[in-house]
């Protein structure tokens, strides 16, 4: 398969995993026992993950996503996702050593998948599918370039791995080395001269951003949205957010409950 078709397959994956999540959720408390099993199931995925154990995962991984499926209650939505998922079963293999050299980060996204669907929230379960595998892909892109010497732009890389790793520690070395292939003298030149911004002042621009959104168009906890756009201290969270946007995040969303956006948040800052 063409990498352009495994892009493909990854994008029907996408959307195939998004819908089942969102209607996952919305089933969710209506069916504690099915909830209580996706639990069980999580745990079992995080043991494989901590020994790296890549058989006893994919098939943890394989259980996890069909009994979200099953919770889901779509008719033929299966099948299809069946068809996608062992289109991309060697994908996954390479992925699993090449492209999660750290296993936390994987954990955490499948813990956050759980939790949003626990939480009976449609939209933020949706939002944690479509990024977890979205993120999955950017991953083999990075990998690519670095294996063939392509750099292409430093800035556009930089800013895509940005925005699908707001809930990790991001340093500007690092970035530059790994992501970017630039050095940080010029990394950091390209962000002020094409944003106005700092690269540390523009991921906590990001970060603020992704807060906004998932305060208005989820019910994730304040606490819940600090750590999953990088914040561990909420306190800290708290300051940068009412800085930014004039009020605290409870008080943001009690503004602007039924809203899924604002423009404010809507700006473009890519």
């Amino acid at each position: 398969m063409t990498p352009d078709e495994l892009r493909r397959l990854s994008e029907l994956r996408s959307l195939l995993e998004g819908l089942a999540a969102r209607h996952a959720a919305h089933h969710a408390k209506a069916s504690p026992r099915r909830l209580e099993q996706l639990r069980v199931i999580l745990a079992q995925l995080i043991r494989t993950l901590r020994v790296r154990d890549y058989p006893a995962f994919r098939e943890a991984d394989l259980e996890l996503h069909e009994a979200i499926i099953d919770l889901a209650q779509v008719p033929t939505l299966k099948s299809s996702w069946r068809l996608a998922w062992q289109g991309l079963l060697d994908f996954h293999a390479q992925g699993f050593e090449d492209y999660f050299p750290d296993s936390r980060v994987l954990a955490e996204e499948h813990e956050h998948l759980v939790e949003t669907i626990a939480l009976g929230d449609p939209a933020a379960a949706e939002d944690a599918a479509r990024t977890h595998v979205e993120a999955v892909w950017l991953r083999v892109a990075e990998k690519s370039d670095a294996s063939t010497g392509q750099n292409h732009d430093p800035l556009r890389r930089a800013i895509a791995h940005l925005a699908f790793r707001l809930h990790c520690p991001l340093k500007l070395t690092s970035v530059a080395r790994d992501v970017a292939f630039t050095s940080p003298g010029n990394l950091s030149r390209l962000f002020r001269q094409n944003h106005g911004l700092s690269f540390q002042a523009y991921l906590q621009r990001l970060r603020l951003e992704k807060a906004a959104e998932l305060l208005l168009s989820t019910r994730i906890p304040v606490a819940r949205i600090a750590k999953r756009v990088g914040y561990r201290d909420v306190s800290r969270f708290g300051q940068h957010f009412k800085r930014r946007f004039g009020n605290t995040p409870a008080g943001f969303r009690a503004c602007c409950p039924a809203k899924t956006g604002s423009p404010s948040v809507g700006k473009a800052i890519l």
